[in-house]
Formats: C-alpha cells, sequence, structure tokens
C-alpha cells in the first residue's frame, strides 16, 4: 500500500463549519412565506374501530384551512417494501398515536387547537403489545388484507408473522444430546429511539413550475421521492427533494414521513405546508428499534467446547411493516458470535403487534444478538467453571473453520481480535472489591450498490464534488473531498461539495446506509477522480505539446514530466476549455462483501453492593479492519457508537403500559448518556489490506454499538454474581435481582 498525503490523515469535517456556526440548513430549518402548520390527530387507542370523525368545529375555528380525514385518502397506504401503512386511519387504529385526522392553519397554536375540536367515536377491539404473543394459536390477526398489500411476500394463510428466517446447520437435537451440559435463558431488549435531537419534520410546496418542492430531514431522498411519486401518480420529474443537513438519523430517517400528507394539503390549499413532530409523538409512534425476545438453548461439554446451539427470536415490529428491514433482520445470526459450532439452528420472527412501528436503528439486528449471545457465553464459561475470555478462545474460530451463520468470510481474525483486548485491557489485572471486568465480541460487514460521484475542475481552480447523498453525520463527503485533494493534488480547502437534490441528480441511490458509505463512495470517488485527471492530462498535451504519459500532478498544476519547468494550472485548463472538466463514476456493487470486521469491547464497573449503584470505570475497545481513511472520522464512529451502546445498556428504553401507551415519551423520562456517565475509552485498531477498492476499505458506522451491553452485563455478573437478562441495566433491576437471590 502506498503512502498517501490526504487520505489516511485527520482532516476535519467538511461540513463541520457550516452546522458549528448555525449557517447549515437542517430540514426543520425551511419556511416559506405563507406555509400553513400541519398537525396530526392521533389515536389514544392501541386498536380500534372508527365508527365516525366530526370535522365541523375544527373546520369552522378561524385560522384554519382545512381539515382532512381517511376518507379523504383512502387506500393510500405507504411504506418501503412493503406498503400497509395509511397515511390517515379510514376504518381502524393500529397504535396508540396511529393518523387519525390533520389539520392545516395559519399557525401551529391554532392547529392544535383545531384537533381537540375533532370528535372521534372508537369501537375498542383487542389488541397486541408483547411479540411472542403475536403468533400464538389464538391469537387475532391485526392485517388480514396482508397478501393485497403493494410488495407485501404472500402469506399461505392470514397471520401475524410477515418476515424472518430459518438458518440451520448440522443436527442441534443430535449436538444437544452430546453435550454435558445444557443452558437455556431468555434475553429482552425494548424499544429504543435512535436518539436524534432534530425530530421528523418537512417543508412542501408546489411552486409556480408545478414542481413539488421539498424540504425533508431523510437520509434516504430518492426513495421517498419515488414514494411520493407513486402515492399520487405524480410524474417523478416534478418532484425535487431539495438537499439539507439531517440531524442524526441512524437508520431512523430512512423515509419521507409526513411528506406525502402534507403534499396532499399543499395540493389542495395551495399554499407551502410545514411539519414538525414533537418528542411525545416521536417516542410514542416513530420508526424505532425492535423489541426483542430471544431465546437460547446451548450445550457444551465438560472442557467447554460447544455442541449445539439453538435461538429462537421474536421481533415486535409493531402496527405496520413500513419501515421494517426485509427480508429479514439478518443481523440477528450473529447471535452465535465468530464461533465454531457444529450445529446451529435460529428461527427469527418479524411480527406485528399493537404498538410503534419499527426500523433500521444503527446495526439491525446486532445489539439484540450481541446482547444475548455474548451474556449465554459467559453463563456457558460458568458452568464450565472457565474465564470468559478462555472460553471464547477455546471456541473462537480458527482459519478453515465453517462461519456458524454460513458466510464465507475471508481472513477471520477474531482471535487476533480477542488477543489484543485482553492486552490493551489489561484483563488478567487484579480487580478492586466490588468491581467486575467483562468482554464482548461482535462482528459486522458492509454493504454495496450504488454511488454516484461527479468531480469538477472548474476555471477558479476550486475543485467541485457532486453526490446524492443527504449525509446525517457519517462523515462521507469529508472522504471524498480527501480523495479529491489526493488524487489530483491540491489543497484539501479547494474541495467543495454540492450534493444534489433529487431533480438535479435524478439517481436510483439507497442513501446513507449498511456502513456502505467509506466503502462505494470512496470508489466512486476514486473513480470519478481518475477520469477527471484523464481529461486535464488530455488537455495538457494538447494545449502545450507534452507527451501525456509523462504529465504528473503538483500542487494544484499539471507538470510535464519531461521538463519540469513546464507547468500549467488546473484552473487554466478549464478556463481554455470554457467549461469545468468533469469526471463522474457511477458505481454499482453487490450487497455482500468477502470481509467481515471483529470488535471486542472489555470494560470495568463498579457496584455499589448496597443500593446496586452501577457505574462503567473503564472501556476498551479493539477494532480491525481495512484501511483509515481519515482518523478523525473513524475514531468518531467508533467513540460515538459506543457512548450510544453504553446509553442503551444502562438506561434506555421505551416502555408501554396495559393501554400500549408509551410511559416515558420524553429525553425527562427517557434518558440518554450525558458526559458523566462516560468512561475512559481506549481504542485499538488492527488496520491490514483487507477491504475494498484501491483504498483498501471496510465501513465502521454500525458495528461499534452492539458490544457495550453484553459486555457490562457480564461485568455487573463478574462483580456480584447476579446475571441480568434484560436491558436496560438499571440499579433498580439489579437491585431487585438481588435481593431476590
Amino acid at each position: 500500500m502506498t503512502s498517501n498525503k490526504v487520505v489516511g490523515t485527520a482532516v476535519g469535517r467538511t461540513d463541520g463549519p457550516e452546522k458549528t456556526t448555525g449557517k447549515g440548513l437542517y430540514g426543520l430549518d425551511a419556511s416559506m412565506p405563507g406555509m400553513l402548520w400541519m398537525k396530526i390527530l392521533r389515536s389514544p387507542f392501541a386498536h380500534a374501530r372508527i365508527k365516525s370523525i366530526n370535522i365541523e368545529a375544527a373546520s369552522a375555528l378561524p385560522g384554519v384551512h382545512l381539515v382532512l380525514t381517511g376518507n379523504d385518502l383512502k387506500g393510500k397506504l405507504t411504506g418501503n417494501a412493503i406498503k400497509d401503512m395509511p397515511l390517515l386511519c379510514w376504518d381502524e387504529v393500529k397504535l396508540v398515536g396511529d393518523n387519525v385526522a390533520a389539520v392545516v392553519a395559519d399557525d401551529e397554536d391554532i392547529a392544535q387547537n383545531a384537533l381537540s375540536l375533532i370528535s372521534v367515536d372508537y369501537e375498542e377491539l383487542d389488541s397486541i403489545l408483547e411479540p411472542e404473543d403475536s403468533t400464538a394459536s389464538d391469537a387475532i390477526v391485526l392485517h388480514p388484507e396482508f397478501n393485497s398489500y403493494v410488495g407485501a411476500p404472500p402469506m399461505e394463510s392470514p397471520g401475524n408473522r410477515y418476515a424472518g428466517l430459518h438458518h440451520e446447520i448440522g443436527d442441534t437435537s443430535k449436538g444437544l444430546s452430546e453435550a454435558d451440559i445444557v443452558i437455556e435463558k431468555t434475553y429482552k431488549t425494548p424499544l429504543i429511539h435512535q436518539g436524534y435531537l432534530e425530530p421528523h419534520g418537512c417543508l412542501v410546496n408546489i411552486d409556480d413550475d408545478g414542481i413539488v418542492q421539498v424540504w425533508n430531514n431523510n437520509d434516504s431522498p430518492v426513495a421517498a421521492h419515488q414514494e411520493l411519486a407513486r402515492l399520487f401518480d405524480i410524474d417523478e420529474d416534478n418532484i425535487n427533494f431539495n438537499h439539507n443537513y439531517v440531524g442524526g438519523s441512524f437508520g431512523g430517517k430512512s423515509t419521507g414521513i409526513g411528506v406525502p400528507l402534507a403534499y396532499a394539503f399543499a395540493e389542495k390549499t395551495g399554499k407551502p405546508i410545514k411539519w414538525a413532530m414533537d418528542y411525545e409523538e416521536e417516542f410514542q409512534n416513530m420508526t424505532m428499534r425492535h423489541p426483542a425476545t430471544m431465546r437460547i438453548k446451548a450445550g457444551i461439554k465438560n472442557d467447554g467446547t460447544i455442541t449445539a446451539w439453538e435461538s429462537e427470536i421474536h421481533f415486535a415490529g409493531g402496527a405496520y411493516a413500513a419501515y421494517a428491514p426485509l427480508p429479514a433482520i439478518t443481523g440477528i445470526l450473529t447471535i452465535v458470535g465468530p464461533y465454531s459450532i457444529p450445529n446451529v439452528l435460529i428461527d427469527s420472527h418479524q411480527v406485528y403487534t399493537n404498538t410503534s412501528p419499527c426500523t433500521y436503528a444503527r446495526s439491525p439486528g446486532h445489539p439484540q444478538a450481541h446482547f444475548a449471545g455474548e451474556s449465554h457465553m459467559d453463563v456457558l464459561a460458568k458452568a464450565a467453571n472457565m474465564d470468559p475470555l478462555d472460553f471464547r478462545l477455546h471456541n473462537i474460530l480458527k482459519p478453515g473453520d465453517e462461519y456458524p451463520t454460513g458466510e464465507g468470510w475471508q481472513d477471520v481474525r477474531a482471535e487476533e481480535a480477542l488477543r489484543h483486548a485482553a492486552e490493551a485491557a489489561g484483563y488478567t489485572k487484579p480487580k478492586a472489591a466490588n468491581t467486575g471486568r467483562g468482554i464482548a465480541i461482535g462482528s459486522h460487514s458492509q454493504i454495496g450498490a450504488s454511488a454516484h460521484v461527479v468531480m469538477k475542475v472548474l476555471n477558479t481552480g476550486r475543485v467541485e464534488i457532486n453526490h446524492p447523498l443527504f449525509d446525517g453525520g457519517v462523515g462521507t463527503s469529508t472522504i471524498l473531498a480527501q480523495i479529491a485533494a489526493e488524487e489530483l493534488d491540491v489543497p484539501i480547502d479547494m474541495v467543495d461539495i454540492v450534493p444534489w437534490s433529487t431533480r438535479e441528480g435524478k439517481t436510483p441511490d439507497i442513501g446513507v446506509a449498511g456502513s456502505r458509505g467509506a466503502r462505494v463512495y470512496s470508489e466512486a470517488g476514486y473513480g470519478a477522480s481518475q477520469e477527471v485527471k484523464g481529461k486535464l492530462k488530455q488537455l495538457a498535451a494538447e494545449f502545450n505539446g507534452w507527451d501525456e504519459d509523462q504529465i504528473i500532478f503538483e500542487n494544484g498544476d499539471l507538470v510535464n514530466g519531461a521538463n519540469t519547468s513546464e507547468r500549467t494550472s488546473l484552473a487554466s485548463i478549464a478556463d481554455r476549455v470554457g467549461e469545468p472538466v468533469m469526471g463522474r463514476r457511477d458505481e454499482q456493487q453487490g450487497f455482500d462483501s468477502p470481509w467481515t470486521g471483529f470488535g471486542v469491547h472489555v470494560v470495568d464497573v463498579s457496584v455499589d453492593p448496597e443500593t446496586a449503584e452501577t457505574k462503567v470505570l473503564n472501556y476498551t475497545a479493539v477494532h480491525e479492519t481495512g484501511r483509515i481513511l481519515n482518523p478523525i472520522g473513524f475514531y468518531s464512529q467508533v467513540e460515538g457508537g459506543i457512548v450510544q451502546s453504553i446509553g442503551s445498556a444502562l438506561m434506555e428504553g421505551l416502555f408501554h403500559d396495559e393501554s400500549g401507551r408509551v410511559t416515558n415519551p420524553s429525553f425527562a423520562d427517557m434518558k440518554i448518556p450525558t458526559s458523566r456517565d462516560i468512561p475512559p475509552i481506549n481504542t485499538v485498531t488492527l488496520e491490514s489490506d483487507d477491504g475494498h477498492g484501491q483504498y483498501k476499505v471496510r465501513g465502521i458506522g454500525e458495528h461499534t454499538n452492539s458490544m457495550a451491553a453484553p459486555a457490562i452485563a457480564n461485568a455487573i455478573a463478574d462483580a456480584v454474581g447476579a446475571r441480568l437478562t434484560t436491558i436496560p441495566l438499571t440499579s433498580e433491576n439489579l437491585y431487585n435481582e438481588l435481593k431476590d437471590n
């Protein structure tokens, strides 16, 4: 691997100045003169029939322009793959917070007052709140019309399981019979909000040319553009999602939520429509991480060898599958870990429940899988009377072993990562009283799909890069700027990132997802740079009579390698041509990768024996990867993921009462970590040339937020001997566990 000037060095974010000075436009910042505010009336019931709606008083309120009900938009169902969610419900509501009616008015207060004047007569119906109840033989079927939905995989008979997977290797019955010890436990994870600080919102306006102009905090705008066109039969050329920053997503803003309903009002009123959620709405019925109930049954020999592993998982998908990962949450396969297990059986079920619809949430399936799987590994280690690290090393995959999830990963470095983590964390060092040490290992690959990059050299000497991503903070634009600076040998502050709107780009891009940004966009950026370099060389040779093969790039100039005193600037070439010199790469790759990355996290925790107060003292994270393009971005992803993971491990979660209503719908009650909750973090990286493209890249964005929960649970068990099998791992839950035992 050759050394680089810019790629691989620490570079500040290209969007940093705009974001930190407040100049950057976010989705919620968009506004227009004369815009109306939209508010949505939401169901108070988890499941009910709508018998009648009276909107007369609301419609008559001064300042109200229009009220819509489900009957006005009957039959319009939306979603990503499965189109099963009504814009407004017209017959039934299926969760507390479901959309029943909507109002647009001169301001927010009037719109909110109008909602209180809408009268709805409901007939309450039975509901399902827990995922394991959804597949019971006597369970009510929440979507009997499932097979009529656009994009729905046909069911043989009506039911609530709309997706899932079955994975089997060997014979687990035989493997369990050969075991000396068999242990079965059930682990649970709750509904978790991604924790972004900008709630969902949009502004929709139909301009004088009939173009639907949209501003929407959404990291997959192309899909939202296409869905709006489908729902209302609009020519795609007449829609434009304008670029704006996205105030955090982590998978939760991968759809154009609110845009179709706002468009319906804009089309009927001729006015711009603004909409913004509050956090009570966000926490009650927005797209979040799936709650999971996970049963594991595993057998081991007396020497600690794992003979069989069975897992059955129920994911609460919520009232609609509109935002669900499909065809299944494949990350749950990592529940078996990177271990040599000859007999494996995994069955997962994504089911309808009368709760919040769920979606992608930074590594779908992995946080749930790692918590259950790595917790169970410590349980098995204790049963075998082995140290948890030794137990893992005894069972870890060796070169040539079959991976228990069926993938054919190359260059598996799980054992190396474990040993490095043990050394870096001082795993064998003595611990103070009431202190425990826990370890967890996880793995994550990255997808590919499409990427589109245009690189232009302007007559000012500046380099402009266009791409379709609405970056929610993952730093892909900075990587592209590094590549331009590297390949054209220009200062990075001479590179401008100008993302396309969806109408400008007209590219079938899937947006920010699957840890794919660094992988596929670095390749697209490199390809675009090579095309523009080739054109510049050709033009310089033509204009100056140089040998094209000897031209080199140096400090913003093209230099004649045969006579280095002869040089011409990039700016002069573009100026002489009379237009920007442009290169483009439309990259298209598969969703698979030959590599996965391993991460091992080790934590020390202290537990007060009287109050059960738990404090994380130290955190060590070892991640093996390809080449690091930008250390600032890389380590920010690692540390940001750890902070998120500590939050979901110790304090986060949304909980329903018996009526299906979330009982803690605000940041006052649903805590997220602050600086006081975060311990010193020691991050160690193991780089290699095992990676994609010219720069040997692997993704890191989704890998880092899955190991804290099992590592902390294991450390708590090490400290006080109590095993918590449900997160969050609160002091209250631990106190009750200690008291009961």
